[in-house]
């Protein structure tokens, strides 16, 4: 009988097992096949029509795709450019009003597949779509100066870019080492090393940066946990100003005086402020 029940046990243990391994190969699976929509939340205004007298329409056709975004004081565009790369669910036109003030072109293109941008999103795809940017106003408008800025996920195509392009400054908010990592933070049950497509792996590229960066980013963000972006900034050479807010959040660092002040410190616009778009 005591034989007979240890066999009985060992049998549900072994149905157990099997179950339980069934329902994790099933949410394995079910990770891998959706991971494109945990990192990609594209929105879906385009913006067609603006009131914007001081803002001119861009585009940019390659691989199939056409990238489209805003000019920003175009008229500034010789002498200094930002170019912004939003969030992973970020409305880069809802940067407008914030960077119409500041004395220089700004240009906000939306990723391909988000807004107004065809096409897929990818890493691959915004790496090589930055690239192409950035060669794209070299040639038509030579701007002196080009500073990028990066947020979140946009941090990640800000460092590729910077590192592959000569640029006079990049900005990093809230930025990570690689999305690998963070995903770990995340799901620690899950193989990530297998399942990821998408790395974004920052600390492959930020050391071949050759201009000034500053890194900003908060204390209190849960979705890039403040030690990834520490990581990150021991692999940065060179010059580098680090801007820490300690009660800041992911969502809401662009709320704080702090961020603006060391932004426009860095992008030398202290004193150099637009004060009125007469036009509009």
């Amino acid at each position: 009988m005591n034989n007979y029940n240890r066999v009985i046990r060992m049998n549900v243990f072994f149905q157990i097992a099997i179950y339980f391994l069934l329902f994790y190969g099933i949410c394995v699976v079910f990770m891998y096949m959706r991971q494109d929509s945990f990192l990609f939340f594209p929105p879906s205004s385009t913006h067609k029509q603006h009131n914007y007298q001081h803002v001119i329409n861009y585009s940019l056709a390659r691989d199939g795709a056409t990238l489209r975004g805003w000019l920003v004081n175009p008229k500034q565009i010789k002498e200094k450019l930002i170019i912004y790369f939003g969030g992973n669910a970020e409305d880069v036109f809802l940067n407008i009003d914030e960077f119409s003030n500041i004395y220089a072109a700004s240009l906000f293109v939306a990723y391909r597949g988000y807004g107004p941008s065809s096409g897929t999103p990818g890493e691959k795809e915004f790496f090589a779509d930055a690239l192409a940017i950035i060669d794209d106003v070299n040639v038509t408008y030579s701007p002196e100066q080009i500073v990028l800025i990066g947020r979140s996920l946009g941090s990640g195509v800000a460092c590729f870019a910077a590192a592959h392009r000569n640029v006079q400054g990049v900005v990093l908010v809230t930025p990570y080492d690689s999305i690998e990592k963070v995903a770990r933070e995340h799901y620690p049950w899950l193989p990530i090393g297998l399942l990821l497509k998408h790395r974004f792996s920052s600390i492959d590229y930020v050391g071949k940066l050759n201009c000034p960066a500053m890194i900003v980013y908060g204390g209190k963000d849960t979705v890039i946990p403040p030690k990834r972006t520490e990581n990150l900034i021991r692999h940065i050479p060179g010059k580098k100003e680090i801007v820490y807010l300690e009660h800041a959040d992911h969502g809401n660092i662009e709320m704080f005086p702090e961020y603006w002040s060391a932004l426009l410190r860095f992008l030398g616009q202290t004193a150099n402020i637009i004060q009125e778009h007469p036009e509009e």
